[in-house]
This record gives C-alpha cells, sequence and structure tokens, in this order.
C-alpha cells in the first residue's frame, strides 16, 4: 500500500518511521504546509487543525482514503462529503488501550447512575505545547461516560452544575498523554486510568486503521477499527 502523510510533526514522524519499516507498505511523501503531492493508495493527517479541510478535498480529488488524527476541527458535513467515495477513519486516539477504556468509561457511567452519590470525572495531562484544551480523547471519553450517565447532559471545563461531568486540563511538561476517567464517592473512589510512555503506540494503531480503512467506502472512527478485536473480548466477559 502506497501511503502519504501531511505532517512531519511528533506523530508524523513516528508513523513516517514505522511505515518505512512495513513490509507491505511504501512510504510515498511526507510534507509540511500546503501543496498538492501525487495520489497514493492512503495519507495519513497528522497535521494542523487549519489544514484538515485542503486535505479532504484532496483525498477527493484524488480519491485517496484517509486517517485523521489531528483534532480541534469539526466539518459537519464529513460523512455526506466522503459517502460512497472514499474511506475516511477520524481518530482522536490511535491506542487500542484507550479504545478499550472508551468503553470501560461507559461502564463507570452506569455505575454511576445506579448511585446518585458518585460523581463521575476526567482528568486529562498533556505536554505544554498541545495546542487544544480538553484534547480530542478526553473528549471522547467524556462522550462515553455521558452516554451511561443520562444525569449528565453535557461536559465542562469549569465549575460543573449538578448535571454536568468535569474535565480537568494540565498542560505541562513533556507528557506524551495521561488520561482518567473517575468516580469519586463519600465512601468510595475509582478511577481507570491510561499513561502512553511514547508515541510509539499512536504510530501502531494508526497503521492499523490504515490496513482496517483501505478498500472501505465512508465515515469510520477508530472504534469501528478497534471492535473487531474488543467484541470478542467483551463477549467473553458477559
Amino acid at each position: 500500500m502506497r501511503i502519504g502523510i501531511f505532517g512531519q510533526g511528533r506523530l508524523g514522524s513516528a508513523i513516517a518511521g514505522l511505515v518505512r519499516g512495513a513490509p507491505d507498505l511504501e512510504l510515498v511523501w511526507a510534507v509540511d504546509g500546503p501543496g498538492n503531492p501525487e495520489a497514493v493508495d492512503l495519507a495519513f493527517d497528522a497535521s494542523t487543525a487549519a489544514a484538515v479541510p485542503e486535505h479532504l478535498q484532496w483525498a477527493l480529488a484524488t480519491g485517496t482514503d484517509l486517517v485523521i488524527g489531528t483534532t480541534g476541527w469539526s466539518l459537519p458535513d464529513l460523512e455526506q462529503r466522503c459517502r460512497g467515495r472514499i474511506g475516511v477513519l477520524v481518530a482522536p486516539n490511535f491506542s487500542l488501550a484507550v479504545a478499550l477504556m472508551a468503553r470501560l468509561a461507559t461502564v463507570l457511567g452506569r455505575f454511576a447512575a445506579l448511585d446518585g452519590e458518585l460523581d463521575p470525572y476526567i482528568l486529562e495531562h498533556h505536554h505544554r505545547l498541545k495546542a487544544d484544551a480538553p484534547s480530542g480523547t478526553a473528549r471522547r471519553l467524556a462522550e462515553a461516560v455521558l452516554a451511561g450517565c443520562p444525569a449528565k447532559t453535557a461536559w465542562t471545563l469549569g465549575t460543573p452544575a449538578p448535571d454536568q461531568l468535569n474535565i480537568a486540563v494540565i498542560r505541562a511538561g513533556t507528557e506524551f498523554g495521561s488520561h482518567t476517567v473517575g468516580l469519586d464517592g463519600a465512601a468510595e473512589t475509582l478511577h481507570v486510568s491510561h499513561q502512553a510512555r511514547s508515541r510509539a503506540v499512536f504510530a501502531q494503531g494508526a497503521l492499523r486503521a490504515a490496513r482496517w480503512l483501505h478498500g472501505r467506502k465512508g465515515l469510520f472512527t477508530f472504534d469501528d477499527c478497534a471492535n473487531e478485536t474488543l467484541d470478542p473480548l467483551f463477549g467473553a466477559l458477559r
């Protein structure tokens, strides 16, 4: 599979390194900034939020599947634009363990719904240079908690109202990414945490997403890709 990469920052460079070492993949180009590179089988977007619309337009024009790992952008008509034309996979986080954590976050939300004394929350910590806050991963985990806990109708970064889920954000140091979903009660606490030790886990997951996406058409998330691995696990736990 012929691969292109938009963005040569931390994530883009990590993906490029793994692509070069994969026998079934060929890195054709990796670029920063605007441009009109040649068509490939699949491209990764690991650039900036502002560049995503242009890269999507290029992908549609060239018929190139696109895996988007950039966060902080919004295209409300994305599904309509790519339907039946190319495959697009959007992922705030490429870690299979984080995909599992999102499922567990819904379970924690359901557990909180059983006991009004248990208050769910999310804490995330990234390096000082990360642009968006909260992270795309924290937003995804918040959606998962809200799906399980009807008493919480939205998330907030500020002091929460009774029907709001609080997300706390730290931007300091060189942290790759740390996320916690917790329940805090008068008599007990419970939390599930994930900490990335390097960007290799995200690059490995990005390649997993690329291999899964190629040949499919429409809009997908990393959860769709992860379901093939996680569905049998949860079936075994029932």
